[in-house]
């Protein structure tokens, strides 16, 4: 979803750039489990403290590892978040896959009906850390684009294309994503339980496709 770099300001305000790449891609078993202790960790900090409380030093403790063996795979904290995004998206796309196969040959309304439940339910699985990361994810230079570009709406917008009010195309799912992305991330700000936001994101993305 974010970048391999993305550039920051230098103390004279001109952009540097700063590596959020791992440092180790964890290969062995061993060096795997290590990196889920690590974003574990991770995401728990985020939870209970915010970004206050969140640092190198503290995920290392909170972990149960030396920083040493935290800076094997993670570079910076900017690094951990980036590979946290990563991981909630690739969970959430495998969410909407899911729950678009078992509406297989349904209307659109059913199916998308299903997507949005999928993606939203994602967002509210750990809704603290959620903030947290969409707010990161913002400064870090990602956005809702590079997520709606894969399979997934762009399918169910393909295969229900006569019944939608708008030429399928990038600009519709782009717009569509960040409908969904819009309701979500606002009904996280503001504390609305799951179904309003289930029921407010559908009526919101039906009245831009239907």
């Amino acid at each position: 979803m974010l970048a391999n770099k993305t550039r920051i300001r230098d103390g004279r305000g001109r952009p540097r750039k700063r590596t959020l790449e791992a440092r180790k891609a964890p290969g062995q078993a061993r060096s795997k489990e290590t990196v889920n202790v690590i974003l574990e960790a991770s995401a728990r900090i985020l939870e209970a403290d915010g970004l206050h409380g969140f640092n190198t030093n503290a995920v290392a403790a909170k972990a149960g590892v030396s920083v040493g063996s935290l800076y094997q795979y993670f570079p910076n904290k900017d690094a951990i978040l980036l590979a946290l995004i990563n991981s909630f998206e690739d969970a959430t796309q495998e969410a909407i896959l899911q729950a678009l196969q078992s509406g297989k040959g349904w209307p659109l309304k059913t199916s998308l009906k299903l997507f949005v439940r999928a993606l939203v339910g994602m967002h509210y699985r750990r809704p603290k850390l959620n903030r947290v990361l969409e707010a990161e994810e913002e400064r870090l230079g990602g956005g809702a684009d590079d997520f709606a570009f894969r399979p997934g709406l762009r399918d169910l917008l393909q295969e229900h294309k006569n019944e939608i009010a708008t030429p399928v195309s990038r600009t519709t799912e782009r717009v569509a994503m960040a409908i969904l992305r819009a309701v979500v991330d606002q009904g996280l700000a503001f504390g609305a339980s799951q179904p309003s936001v289930e029921r407010q994101a559908m009526r919101a993305v039906s009245a831009f496709l239907l």
